[in-house]
């Protein structure tokens, strides 16, 4: 088992090392960009919730909505950017938390997963799970937020 794991760590190494997982040029995109991760969120949740479909369901209708929105005008720099945002939101939206303020908590998430997104928007280009990673962390923090204002 350790020779397995001592394996492991070498080839994370070579590849870390082979392949750049940050990107020196800051190029950043317009920053209402990120407005579209609380608004798929909350839509998201939504449709998971109120319609009762499911999280995973939920988060495929607007993650797929939101890849089609390139074929409105292919030519709009912005619209060819906008997937990610609201694929982003889409997993913040797959939560299934039920108390008082569960709006102003998704809110809130998508907010703090937004402020992650755009300062995080040239690190680990091209890995995989950085989206719902992000979302992930948004929601940890915004429930610990309402953890510690509510108790």
């Amino acid at each position: 088992m350790p020779y397995i794991i001592i394996m492991i760590c070498a080839l994370l190494l070579v590849v870390y090392r082979k392949f750049p997982l940050h990107h020196h040029e800051y190029s950043f995109d317009r920053k209402t960009l990120v407005l579209w991760i609380p608004i798929a969120a909350i839509i998201t949740y939504l449709i998971n919730n109120q319609l009762g479909l499911g999280g995973v369901f939920s988060a495929g209708i607007i993650g797929t909505l939101g890849s089609f929105l390139t074929k409105f005008n292919s030519r709009s720099e912005y619209l060819k950017q906008i997937a990610g945002p609201i694929y982003c939101g889409a997993f913040i939206g797959m939560t299934s938390l039920d108390f008082q303020y569960v709006y102003w908590m998704i809110i809130t998430a998508g907010v703090f997963t937004a402020l992650l997104f755009f300062a995080t928007k040239t690190l680990f280009v091209g890995v995989g799970g950085k989206l719902g990673t992000l979302a992930f962390i948004g929601v940890l923090l915004s429930m610990l937020l309402f953890k510690l204002i509510i108790s």
